[in-house]
């Protein structure tokens, strides 16, 4: 829909006027909304779908963590290494459920498109013993199971930016019962997830931030194609550097663990290198 809005405006002038207007004062009024009612939560209304996150806070606290996104480095003999570990996997990753018995500690899923793309393969792959998080997003559009954690997400306060003026500007969040901030990927909300569950150092996997036209981009395509590629670089890597702005703030720091991949915002580190290291301990 933003795409196709986006594209109408181009082409005429008076369109351009009428549409701008009409989403900046619709976000503006989406983002107030938000943020005032992740204030009213935070004072005792508006909290009762999001409360089981309040049982999440600092209880991984010290503990590290491997976050596994889905670039087309990813590869399931590497997952098989993190089967002791504290894992979060997204959106695509419940397609490898034929092809590997890891399965993450955490999922998460915030984009609807997708959910509602990979809905079958998400319910069976998220077994009794994975804890979910969907965006609320999510939950008022799709019937999801009652136990999976819904966490409040804000992607209002940069849309217009991010459309219309190509600002990748992003805001992160530290308490997660209030708001999660959208940083234009599903990783970005996972790491604000990670740093108010307690965990102090985590890895990313699979974080490869290529995205060539035309390319692959993913370890396996799903079907719902990014309609605007050319800027998904520049976007992801935007979220990333607010992330390293903020990790001393918040008490976390994140590494790459990627294999090879274009993400340099974070510190590389050799994946065997770093479980070796806790088997050794």
């Amino acid at each position: 829909m933003m795409t196709k809005l986006v594209n109408l405006a181009r082409k005429n002038k008076v369109f351009e006027i009428i549409i701008k207007a009409g989403i900046w004062l619709i976000m503006a009024c989406i983002n107030i909304w938000d943020e005032t009612t992740g204030f009213l939560r935070c004072h005792g209304l508006f909290g009762k779908q999001y409360e089981d996150l309040l049982k999440l806070k600092g209880k991984y606290h010290g503990k590290r963590c491997f976050i596994i996104c889905t670039g087309p480095s990813l590869a399931t003999n590497d997952l098989e290494k993190l089967k002791n570990e504290y894992t979060f996997g997204m959106n695509s990753i419940c397609l490898l459920a034929d092809k590997t018995s890891f399965r993450p500690t955490f999922y998460g899923c915030n984009d609807l498109g997708v959910y509602q793309k990979l809905k079958t393969d998400i319910e069976n792959y998220c077994s009794d013993t994975i804890e979910v998080f969907v965006s609320d997003r999510i939950k008022r559009n799709v019937q999801i199971k009652e136990w999976w954690h819904v966490f409040p997400e804000n992607v209002a306060y940069h849309t217009y930016d991010r459309w219309f003026t190509q600002n990748f500007w992003c805001k992160f969040s530290g308490d997660c019962y209030r708001i999660v901030y959208g940083m234009h990927s599903i990783t970005h909300s996972l790491i604000q997830i990670a740093a108010y569950m307690g965990f102090t150092e985590i890895y990313l996997l699979g974080a490869d931030c290529s995205f060539p036209k035309g390319g692959k981009i993913h370890f396996k395509d799903y079907g719902v194609p990014d309609t605007t590629i050319d800027t998904a670089r520049d976007r992801n890597i935007a979220g990333y550097e607010e992330v390293k702005k903020q990790m001393d703030k918040y008490g976390f720091k994140v590494f790459n663990a990627t294999r090879g991949g274009a993400l340099e915002v974070f510190e590389r580190v050799d994946l065997d290198k770093i479980i070796r290291q806790e088997e050794n301990l």
